[in-house]
């Protein structure tokens, strides 16, 4: 009957009883520094690190503890199988090569892993920063900057791990070379939208939850991500919008509006006397002075044009409050007021009409 060890020409190495008492002291020992370590960690160094001022310490402390614990056990299965004294080759097997891969394996795996702890870390402070920030978009960056070196810590470990398999990285990066231009020419669009993100996180034109209008899309901001923004328009409808369009397009932020405008045209009757029409002007001009909520720096009340039906009078003034509905409160007291203006003054509000006059032959 073949066996494994017949099949790949195997024959088992012979161990002295020394060598394993040996290979399981090394083994005991090894879980005895791993567990003074973690004591230490945990009762010693921790207690020193919280009577600092910065939390910087405590996290590296709390990072470390796990991977500096794999790499204690490491080494010590690595210090162990040496002390075994196993053969370079059994069989058609090269065991110094499948050994030292193995540990340089393992070791590259411990220290990815240590790095991915190291950019918690700085995720931490990336985190505490942007929530002191008034803007909301900086909480969006925080988790895509933790991603983005996360991506780039493993393709360098993997580059790494190929390098010390005797892979030739260069000629390797030389084909990813030519693969990414002609990935980045079907990828256009992508690289686009990637670049619109980085405009909207360094300008920041918005912010999480304003109201903006860019092209025919209207409504308040919901997430912004590297592709693409999402907006929940007023009907409650949400509408994803590529960021390179707002590279191509220009945004109007109305939740940035300092003010908010009125602007209209108040037409009268043409049976109303020049007299009639300086007292309504001069009257509009008195309810905005004395109206608190309307910004006094700067309005326009004129008599303009003499219309098709109706003489005009042109108002133009800001409110001091943005928010819609409040905005639409002082609108209509504002209204209410000038009708009751001009029904003291006994003046008529035009509305769209013809006179027809016949002549008798």
């Amino acid at each position: 009957m073949t066996t494994i060890l017949d099949t790949f020409n195997l024959t088992m190495p012979n161990i002295s009883v020394e060598n394993l008492i040996m290979f399981f002291i090394i083994i005991f020992v090894t879980y005895i520094i791993r567990s003074i370590f973690v004591y230490v960690i945990d009762k010693k160094l921790t207690v020193l690190a919280k009577r600092t001022k910065t939390e910087f310490d405590d996290l590296v402390l709390n990072a470390s503890k796990s991977p500096i614990s794999y790499l204690i056990l490491l080494h010590g299965f690595y210090l162990a199988i040496i002390s075994l004294q196993l053969p370079d080759e059994i069989g058609v097997l090269n065991v110094a090569d499948i050994i030292h891969n193995a540990y340089i394996m393992i070791l590259s795996f411990i220290s990815l892993y240590f790095v991915f702890k190291l950019i918690d870390v700085l995720g931490h402070f990336i985190y505490s920063i942007t929530e002191k920030t008034e803007s909301k978009l900086d909480d969006q960056i925080a988790p895509l900057v933790v991603k983005s070196l996360r991506v780039f810590v493993i393709t360098l470990g993997v580059l790494f791990i190929l390098n010390n398999f005797g892979y030739n990285i260069a000629s390797l990066l030389a084909g990813l070379g030519i693969g990414g231009l002609a990935f980045a020419l079907a990828a256009q669009d992508t690289v686009s939208n990637l670049f619109g993100s980085f405009t909207i996180f360094s300008d920041k034109p918005f912010q999480m939850g304003d109201w903006i209008r860019i092209n025919d899309f209207e409504g308040t901001v919901e997430d912004v991500g590297f592709r693409s923004t999402r907006i929940r328009r007023f009907d409650q409808a949400q509408v994803t919008v590529p960021n390179s369009q707002f590279i191509k397009n220009g945004v109007v932020n109305y939740s940035a509006m300092q003010k908010r405008r009125i602007k209209f045209n108040l037409g009268v009757t043409y049976g109303t006397t020049s007299a009639q029409i300086r007292e309504v002007v001069d009257g509009i001009k008195q309810l905005i002075k004395e109206e608190h909520r309307f910004d006094h720096n700067f309005y326009m009340v004129h008599f303009t044009d003499f219309g098709d039906y109706s003489l005009n009078i042109f108002i133009y003034c800001f409110t001091k409050t943005t928010v819609w509905d409040e905005y639409l409160q002082v609108r209509e007291d504002f209204n209410l007021s000038i009708m009751h203006l001009v029904e003291e003054i006994g003046v008529e509000i035009a509305f769209p009409s013809q006179t027809l006059y016949i002549e008798k032959v």
